[in-house]
């Protein structure tokens, strides 16, 4: 065999391993919500400021290759009302949520973001550990 050929199929092997490991990734997603009302008090308003810049700092990467999404939803849009029942709402909050193949496979409401909202860094880290453990969990 010739060394020009083995580098050639080295190189195919590579580009089907990453090619191979970039389709499961999208099989498997994890969605961040930050979920309000119309009608917000300076606490909401600073959950979702601690809560993008928690995500954007701490998963730059993987928002960029899609493995992670962040949403800012106002369930008093007709069209959101459904995220009320479907995640038990009751107040503002910040809901994890795994998705595998297209379905939801399991979800998890963060209610400690009002208990650390004067400890921006304890924010920060809660609500980075609560997603990156639902990014390594592989379904």
């Amino acid at each position: 065999m010739s060394r020009a050929y083995r580098l050639v199929t080295i190189g195919v092997g590579l580009f089907l391993l990453a090619a191979t490991a970039a389709a499961a990734a999208q099989d498997h997603v994890v969605r961040v919500y930050y979920f309000h009302t119309t009608q917000r008090c300076a606490s909401c308003k600073k959950i979702e400021a601690l809560s993008t810049e928690a995500i954007r700092a701490g998963f730059e990467r993987e928002l960029g290759d899609g493995r992670l999404e962040w949403q800012v939803v106002n369930v008093d849009d007709p069209q959101n009302r459904h995220f009320t029942a479907d995640y038990q709402l009751y107040t503002k909050s910040v809901i994890v949520v795994d998705r595998a193949n297209g379905q939801q496979v399991r979800w998890k409401n963060l209610p400690k973001v009002w208990e650390l909202l004067q400890d921006e860094k304890g924010f920060r880290l809660y609500v980075q550990s609560e997603v990156r453990a639902y990014l390594e969990k592989q379904l």
